[in-house]
């Protein structure tokens, strides 16, 4: 498989969204808002299933090249995830989490682990891996405990709310 890295892509898909938004004739372009999202939504789709793939792979002696980039994959969402969940929500109960201390000492927990997870993916450490991943479960069990202690942890399985995905080889 050809790949210009991760990285790579990721600075061109970001220069030339930056090109298309910014128009010929070199416009600042408008500032995207704050999704129309509940912060559950979010969780479900952008934290609970990386979060998921993180810790089927820190389960395994192994990971093979792809599972590697899943991996590295998962990281990245669950990084990105943490903004949201730091910043916006259109739930009923967002804006009183985000207003919380602890909920926001929780949201930058899970942005660190998800750098440390990253870090471990790239180096291809499973030790890592599977220390941030436990620490990011700590840190997701503790907030779900506080804000959600109806349903702590929605259950291991996970998949109800989304299918689960495979890889083509």
């Amino acid at each position: 498989m050809n790949r210009i890295g991760l990285a790579g892509a990721v600075a061109i898909g970001l220069a030339a969204a930056m090109a298309l938004a910014g128009g010929a004739g070199g416009q600042t372009p408008a500032k995207v808002g704050a999704p129309p999202l509940s912060l559950l939504q979010i969780m479900r789709a952008s934290v609970e299933i990386p979060a998921d793939g993180i810790w089927a792979a820190t389960a395994k002696d192994r990971l093979t090249d792809a599972e590697w980039l899943l991996a590295e994959q998962d990281a990245i969402n669950v990084i990105v995830s943490a903004s949201l969940m730091a910043n916006d929500g259109t739930g009923p109960k967002d804006k009183a989490w985000q207003a919380n201390a602890d909920y926001q000492a929780w949201a930058k927990a899970v942005q660190e682990d998800g750098v440390k997870l990253l870090a471990a993916a790239r180096a291809k450490d499973l030790m890592k891996l599977q220390d941030a991943g436990d620490h990011l479960g700590g840190v997701c069990t503790d907030c779900h405990t506080q804000h959600r202690p109806e349903t702590p942890s929605d259950g291991i399985a996970r998949f109800p709310f989304y299918p689960a995905r495979e890889m083509k080889k």
